[in-house]
């Protein structure tokens, strides 16, 4: 078997990979990118592949969990991965603090307070740990992006509709990111 070869099988059992973890299998990065071209491997920013056989979405929510770990998935990502929206996702929405940062074209940085960091859990998926923000938070956090807009009503009528709703999480996030977001689903359940 050829270093390319055993490359391609160490991509898919980790599934996302560092070009400089794939060089010792795939010796140059013009390799990488004619492997790219030919559909082997799935470029997904700068420096970080995926195995064709696992969605590409999927591939960078692992790749942000491996190689930025303190990396909060938020926003409209935090609301893909939780299953309230269907909205299509160009770049991973995360939250780091305010003294940090993080460039690559895979990812859409937000710098937020300390103090707004809040409502993280670690959420199994596709056999990694990941850092998101709880259904809760990132629908607070959809209320500020569309206050009373399609993205909003569409998220809180899953969440709704899903079942086990947490009006106190709710009004927690509510309060401490001040998003106003409690009426909305008082208004929601109240009519059913």
């Amino acid at each position: 078997m050829g270093n390319a070869e055993s490359g391609l099988k160490k991509l898919a059992t980790r599934k996302v990979m560092r070009a400089s973890e794939l060089t010792p299998y795939i010796s140059t990065r013009t390799q990488i990118r004619r492997m790219v071209e030919a559909g082997q491997i799935v470029y997904l920013g700068t420096g970080i592949y995926s195995h064709p056989s696992i969605d590409p979405f999927a591939a960078s929510i692992i790749a942000i969990a491996r190689y930025y770990p303190n990396a909060i998935i938020s926003n409209i990502t935090a609301l893909v991965v939780h299953e309230l929206t269907d909205e299509r996702v160009d770049r991973i929405d995360v939250d780091i603090p305010r003294n940090s940062s993080i460039r690559n074209k895979l990812i859409s940085a937000h710098r937020v307070p300390e103090k707004n960091i809040l409502g993280m859990i670690r959420l199994p998926y596709h056999g990694q740990k990941i850092r998101i923000y709880c259904k809760e938070r990132a629908l607070c956090d959809a209320y500020r992006i569309d206050p009373e807009g399609p993205l909003f009503l569409k998220s809180m009528k899953r969440y709704v509709k899903a079942g086990n709703v947490d009006p106190d999480r709710i009004a927690k996030y509510d309060m401490l990111l001040s998003t106003n977001a409690l009426r909305a689903f008082r208004q929601e359940i109240a009519d059913g």
